[in-house]
């Protein structure tokens, strides 16, 4: 068995991320009768863009025309479906995650003397600023019978359980893109179905009662409650009844110390000869390619920071925008928990629908300006995303020395809209620290 699975080369992973779609994980080998489509992806993207749309080759070929639709994070739906699963800042770019589920029809039979059938699964995945962006997974589609004369060789499999038929809350599908933001995961969404074609037939590997699995990172490491692939009891069937699954319980990775990320959920089916030997048909937990992965879980990210410090709301007074006011300052409080801060990156945000631009008033450009509890000011230059929605500064001193250092930190904003009235605010991103600025009054 293996201490830790295989790492995926990381400077493709890296030319994926940056210019396409990294796949992070998928639904990579299912039996004819679960032909669905699940997927994990993530993209960095130039900040403040966004997803628009997503597609995915229904009919497993070079055609990605069947649409999904966008669900809020954590829906857990059965239909043909997107969510994204969390955003983060790292450095000029935004790093979206998002997870992808639907029907596929890629149940035909293999040909004759084959045991399965492999599919890309195109992926598009168009984003706010014009681009477009693709991946292909590929997926293999076994054939769930033992017919020898026909190459049907009728290996061990798990199901990949899909709309309500295994149980489960909301549905037997949830396992699949879950997202554990305490690293917490109910004892109903991870499902093993364990199907042996050969079961109770006098041939080699006709008794299958247990499988492999493993919980495994992104970055290729185990989860420590699985630091080799670990036993599960689970009754093999030869039918299509889903009767006899196993769920793995709770799992726990913030209590098990689990570094946050993306987990893969593999399973790797066994089958014995009638002399309690392996069979050869079992799938090798020595080896990543013979998994089964038919669960996912994201343990939300949290940015590490070397210092705490908190953000709040700047003011009273509230910021006016008014036909007496044309430019307003709003901005946010911090203060250090201990110190000193290191170098922060900052992103500020203004609200949809209210008639907001960021004001011009360096030499040119925008600026960000930290004032200390002294009255010392540093400004600094800042980047506008090309909807004009998001500055972006980088490499920012918030003047937090040491513990109880305060400091203010502030963006110039004006109205531009003279029919819209209304309280708001922008929204503060400071390292790992978000808040809602000082409250702004447009009249």
């Amino acid at each position: 068995m293996i201490d830790t699975a295989t790492r995926e080369d990381a400077t493709s992973a890296l030319e994926a991320l940056r210019n396409g779609i990294e796949t992070l994980g998928c639904a990579n080998r299912f039996a004819v009768w679960d032909s669905e489509f699940r997927y994990d992806g993530r993209l960095r993207v130039p900040v403040g863009v966004k997803i628009t749309r997503v597609r995915y080759a229904y009919l497993g070929n070079d055609k990605a025309e069947t649409e999904a639709v966008q669900l809020l994070r954590g829906s857990m739906g059965v239909d043909q479906q997107y969510e994204v699963i969390d955003l983060t800042f790292l450095a000029d770019s935004d790093v979206i995650t998002f997870t992808l589920r639907g029907d596929l029809n890629v149940d035909a039979a293999p040909d004759k003397g084959q045991y399965s059938k492999t599919y890309p699964i195109l992926v598009k995945v168009d984003l706010s600023n014009g681009e477009t962006r693709t991946a292909s997974p590929q997926v293999e589609v076994l054939w769930p019978e033992y017919i020898p004369d026909q190459g049907r060789i009728g290996r061990p499999f798990v199901r990949l359980p899909w709309d309500y038929v295994w149980g489960g809350n909301p549905n037997s599908q949830a396992g699949f893109g879950y997202v554990a933001d305490s690293g917490y995961i109910p004892g109903d969404k991870l499902i093993v179905d364990l199907v042996n074609p050969r079961q109770g037939r006098d041939v080699p590997g006709s008794h299958s009662d247990f499988v492999y699995y493993q919980l495994v990172h992104e970055d290729g490491t185990p989860s420590r409650l699985t630091a080799t692939p670990r036993m599960l009891k689970v009754e093999g069937h030869a039918d299509a009844g889903t009767g006899r699954k196993q769920t793995l319980g709770v799992i726990d990775l913030r209590e098990a110390g689990d570094k946050p990320g993306y987990y893969r959920f593999l399973v790797w089916p066994q089958a014995t000869d009638s002399s309690g030997e392996a069979s050869a048909t079992s799938w090798d937990p020595s080896k990543p390619e013979d998994a089964f992965q038919v669960g996912s879980v994201y343990y939300r990210y949290t940015a590490p920071h070397g210092a705490g410090f908190s953000v709040r709301p700047g003011g009273p007074p509230d910021v006016r925008l008014d036909s007496d006011h044309s430019v307003g300052y709003p901005g946010v409080r911090l203060e250090a928990q201990d110190g000193p801060v290191p170098l922060q990156s900052v992103r500020v945000t203004l609200p949809q629908g209210m008639g907001l631009q960021f004001a011009e008033e360096g030499n040119p450009g925008y600026q960000l300006t930290v004032q200390d509890a002294d009255g010392t000011v540093k400004s600094y230059q800042g980047q506008l995303s090309r909807d004009g929605q998001t500055l972006t500064f980088e490499k920012v001193d918030l003047f937090l020395l040491a513990r109880g250092s305060r400091s203010t930190v502030w963006v110039a904003v004006k109205a531009t809209d003279a029919t819209t009235a209304g309280r708001t605010s922008l929204t503060f991103q400071v390292g790992s620290q978000g808040s809602q600025s000082t409250p702004i009054e447009v009249s």
